[in-house]
């Protein structure tokens, strides 16, 4: 599988997230937490935490080959994070099976503890040419 040339996801780029790195059934989103991210706790809300795996996934699960449309996600939270905090999600195929790709999640803090960890089937399509 090559590497496409990653297309603009806007809802991303509206809440700050980056993708750093995807192709080959992986990928790696980034962010700093910021004041808008929190909820009434002042820790990061749970939906900005989700955005983030669900970014890192939806990259991870296209290709030049490929389109993946996500079927199911499930996330837990272990640990919250705070303002100015820098979060990494990061995406990998678990398990590929003959029309789906089952993702591990991984969204960790700088200091490499883990938030969250999620599961997420994609149904894989070929790519239209």
């Amino acid at each position: 599988m090559s590497s496409p040339q990653q297309p603009v996801d806007r809802y991303a780029k509206f809440l700050g997230i980056e993708v750093t790195g995807h192709g080959g059934g992986r990928a790696v989103a980034t962010a700093t937490v910021t004041e808008d991210h929190l909820n009434p706790h002042d820790t990061t809300h749970g939906a900005f935490v989700f955005a983030m795996a669900g970014t890192a996934v939806a990259a991870a699960a296209n290709d030049d080959e490929h389109t993946g449309v996500a079927s199911a996600i499930h996330i837990d939270y272990l640990r919250p994070t705070r303002r100015g905090d820098v979060l990494r999600a990061e995406a990998s195929i678990g398990e590929r099976l003959p029309k789906e790709d089952l993702f591990v999640i991984r969204v960790t803090d700088a200091d490499d503890r883990v938030v969250a960890r999620a599961t997420a089937r994609f149904t894989r399509r070929a790519r239209a040419r």
